[in-house]
């Protein structure tokens, strides 16, 4: 819009036949992300067994995503080094490199001890990044996506889905299950509190459904 500005007083300012142009705001409206529902992120994970490293890798990412509600980048960013089995918490390394610890749960646990044995057998080089490809390298954001596009479609979830669908359902369901906003602010890495109360539009959606689903006097 500002450049069609410019031109408008350019032209004016050069050539008798003047543009007359109004100025226009536009008003942000609130984006409200896309999420699975709890039995739908279970059926993705579940989806995968321990048969082999990509099956193995693949279903312990889309758990630790979904677990730790991380970012795509703390996902690809993540080393061996990070993970603390004894103390059940994996450090997160954010945005402006700002690190924060995360809790992972007993069922993401046995995942990652489930994986850790393949890719222990997968690869024999110096590389302590978490998540290898196929050609022991550090996993890229591109193929992340590609990862959970295509098991999503193998499951015919068609919810436009990406990796950050997964950060975006576990916030959401934390909230329904009653995690307080600063609690949530604080596992999700996010600098202010304002980001955060977004996920209160999708809860109070939800809260509307079922009491128009469940309650006598809806």
């Amino acid at each position: 819009m500002s450049s069609i500005i410019q031109y408008a007083d350019w032209n004016n300012n050069n050539y008798k036949n003047k543009i007359d142009i109004k100025r226009i705001d536009f008003k942000t409206g609130i984006y409200l992300p896309e999420t699975l529902s709890v039995n739908e992120m279970i059926i993705l994970i579940d989806s995968l067994e321990h048969k082999n490293y990509i099956n193995s890798r693949n279903k312990t990412i889309l758990d630790f995503m979904y677990s730790t509600a991380c970012r795509v980048s703390e996902l690809c960013d993540v080393k061996i080094s990070d993970i603390d089995f004894d103390e059940e918490y994996v450090k997160l390394t954010g945005k402006g490199n700002k690190q924060r610890l995360v809790p992972i749960g007993s069922a993401l646990k046995e995942n990652l001890i489930e994986y850790l044995r393949f890719r222990n057998k997968f690869s024999k080089n110096e590389n302590q990044f978490l998540f290898l490809s196929k050609n022991n390298n550090k996993l890229e954001r591109t193929s992340i996506y590609r990862i959970v596009k295509k098991i999503a479609n193998n499951n015919k979830i068609n919810t436009n889905i990406h990796p950050h669908t997964l950060r975006h359902s576990a916030a959401t369901h934390m909230l329904e299950s009653g995690c307080d906003l600063r609690t949530l602010q604080e596992f999700l890495g996010h600098s202010s509190v304002s980001t955060t109360k977004i996920y209160t539009k999708l809860t109070k959606e939800f809260l509307s459904e079922v009491f128009q689903e469940s309650h006598p006097r809806a």
